[in-house]
């Protein structure tokens, strides 16, 4: 009885044994499917931002040859300065303000106002210039509307993020385009529509991929860090602000700004 037992026993332990190892080697098989599912899907988004590249620098290069400024974008710069905390409604407020040039910072809407790009968030994202004077107030209406229902607490969780969007221009093009007005010497930019709209997804692109190039920002918070890894983070609000060009050791920029809500704050 006692070797009958023992045989039962030992039966029972290796169909146990052989139950787990099947059950470890399919979780092994799916994991393993999972990973190469991943894998393709990574590889297949690799390729449609490749091909999205192209079709943006394909637009880019149309719109130069009829006759919009002959721009390119070169990338994005990321300093200590680039983050602030938005910590009430009213600082909130007053931002928008400066980005859509409207109220205390109306006096910067010169005619240039109608290269800068806003994106427009709801369930779908548009992003467009303003028409007018009304339109930039209405735009911001509308992205004061957006934010509210996102139900922020300005108690740590709204932060800005102002970048450098370096473009390039070759310095023959920048004398061609030298002009006075009002007795001062500026440099006249002229862009078509579909060029400031490929500029903003190029800085829109590069802006998601960033930290695949560059890790982590060093000298920077935590907080600061998970902002620009993209990390809980939705947005609240996103620019491209064109009628503020200017020069960094040589290298022309403007500025391409967004507001960041933290979930979980």
């Amino acid at each position: 009885m006692i070797g009958v037992g023992s045989a039962l026993v030992s039966l029972f332990l290796i169909f146990v044994c052989y139950s787990l190892t099947l059950t470890a080697k399919r979780a092994d098989e799916n994991l393993l499917m999972i990973c190469e599912k991943n894998q393709k899907n990574e590889e297949e988004r690799g390729k449609r931002e490749m091909e999205s590249q192209r079709d943006i620098l394909r637009v880019i290069e149309k719109e130069i040859k009829k006759g919009s400024a002959p721009v390119a974008f070169t990338g994005l710069g990321f300093s200590e300065e680039c983050y602030h905390l938005v910590d009430s409604q009213a600082k909130m407020n007053q931002l928008l303000d400066y980005f859509f040039r409207n109220e205390e910072y109306a006096a910067l809407a010169d005619r240039q106002v109608k290269s800068n790009i806003y994106a427009e968030m709801g369930k779908r994202l548009n992003f467009r210039s303003a028409r007018s004077d009304r339109d930039r107030k209405n735009m911001e209406v509308a992205a004061k509307r957006w934010i509210k229902k996102k139900h922020p607490t300005f108690d740590g969780d709204v932060y800005v993020e102002n970048i450098r969007c370096f473009l390039d221009i070759s310095q023959e093009e920048l004398e061609k385009r030298k002009c006075t007005v009002n007795e001062q010497d500026i440099t006249a930019l002229i862009f078509s529509q579909k060029h400031l709209e490929a500029l903003y997804l190029q800085c829109l692109m590069h802006r998601r991929n960033a930290m695949q190039e560059v890790l982590e920002l060093k000298g920077l918070s935590e907080t600061c860090n998970r902002i620009y890894k993209l990390q809980d983070v939705d947005v609240l609000f996103q620019c491209l602000l064109m009628d503020q060009m200017d020069w960094e050791e040589g290298k022309l920029y403007v500025q391409f700004s967004t507001l960041y809500l933290l979930k979980g704050k």
